[in-house]
């Protein structure tokens, strides 16, 4: 399977995460999961990087990994920490699709950051590929959302940040794994690094125990759910890297609005899919995508 499919089922996971964080809220005590995503994205590339990692301890041990081992941890951060945190609570609050939605700038600060600094120059054919897949997504808008209550405009301040955590994330990994090309042992390094920082985050100020014991009170299906999803997306985008560029693996990304309002449907319900509405935009996604693909 080539970047591109593996940037599709990543899209897809994430999707289903979307969902699942909202379905898990209901039921949250602590944190909604963040905490238990982060522990089984380390758990289960720590596994995969042991069993069939490319990347050995001997090479680990050379000066030529300080460098990429470093960006790992900081795309970690970006990714684990940042992105993640801010996804969780964005969602919440406006709900998976708005959330999902505004993911979708991520390509608007890869695309600038890829340039300046991993000299990525996309061609025309991506250009327009990424074009049209972000024109679907405007599209799928439609109507304005209502912005009223600072909640709501929390909402959408933190899914915007969250975006812009994402694609430094995506930048900072593609040049990792120009160095240390295993994208396992990537994603251990990133999730063991948002790990140690959540745990130093909680341990420090007021009631360390009682934040400590919050982190791990939110065990429930939808939050197991919503941590496999979250650990298969990271992976399958640590493995798109590999031989996509940050630019196509952000656009194919954009295709996560339309798995989340198939999957909110199905799980959260509601209103239908409005065929007008979802339909065309489908159709402009899936032309930018066979173009990005092709």
């Amino acid at each position: 399977m080539g970047g591109e499919g593996f940037a599709l089922l990543a899209a897809l996971a994430y999707g289903l995460a979307g969902v699942s964080i909202v379905k898990g809220k209901a039921s949250a005590r602590g944190d909604n999961g963040v905490f238990l995503s982060v522990v089984l994205t380390a758990a289960v590339s720590g596994l995969l990087w042991l069993g069939w990692g490319q990347v050995t301890v001997a090479v680990l041990a050379t000066s030529a990994a300080v460098e990429p081992v470093a960006v790992f941890i900081a795309a970690g951060l970006f990714s684990m920490v940042l992105g993640r945190t801010t996804m969780y609570r964005a969602t919440e609050q406006i709900g998976p699709v708005a959330a999902s939605l505004l993911r979708r700038l991520t390509p608007v600060f890869a695309l600038p950051i890829g340039v300046i600094f991993l000299s990525e120059i996309p061609e025309g054919q991506t250009i327009l590929g990424a074009g049209l897949v972000i024109a679907a997504v405007m599209i799928y808008i439609g109507k304005p959302v209502p912005n009223s209550g600072q909640t709501i405009r929390l909402g959408w301040l933190l899914g915007i940040g969250s975006a812009a955590s994402y694609a430094v994330s995506y930048v900072l990994r593609s040049h990792g794994l120009d160095h240390l090309p295993d994208a396992a042992f990537g994603t251990f390094m990133g999730a063991m690094a948002g790990l140690i920082w959540l745990l130093g985050l909680n341990i420090i100020g007021a009631n360390p125990r009682l934040r400590l014991r919050k982190l791990l009170l939110d065990r429930g299906p939808w939050h197991w759910l919503t941590a496999l999803a979250l650990s298969a997306g990271q992976l399958l985008q640590f493995f798109a890297l590999k031989s996509a560029s940050v630019v196509v693996v952000a656009t194919l990304g954009s295709l996560e609005v339309f798995f989340t309002a198939l999957l909110g449907a199905i799980l959260i319900g509601g209103p239908g899919l409005r065929a007008g509405r979802i339909w065309l935009p489908a159709c402009v996604a899936f032309t930018g995508t066979a173009l990005l693909v092709w």
